[in-house]
């Protein structure tokens, strides 16, 4: 079905590992996140991969069961 982008943006679930010093990272406004070190996210998949490269979340096992591989 043209349109339906379901199926590519499915939350990403990533654990906190240190919060941005910043209230945006690379154009993203990070304050509607509220994120808290050690918790657990459900984020869309530009803003997970932005926090990632970075290093301040890692990716942990989400309701498909899989996790990124180190």
């Amino acid at each position: 079905m043209l349109g339906d982008f379901s199926n590519r943006h499915n939350p990403v679930r990533v654990r906190v590992l240190r919060v941005p010093p910043s209230l945006a990272l690379e154009g993203i406004d990070l304050r509607p996140y509220k994120l808290r070190e050690g918790n657990e996210y459900d984020l869309e998949p530009q803003v997970a991969k932005v926090l990632i490269v970075w290093k301040y979340v890692e990716r942990v096992a989400g309701a498909g069961g899989k996790k990124s591989k180190k």
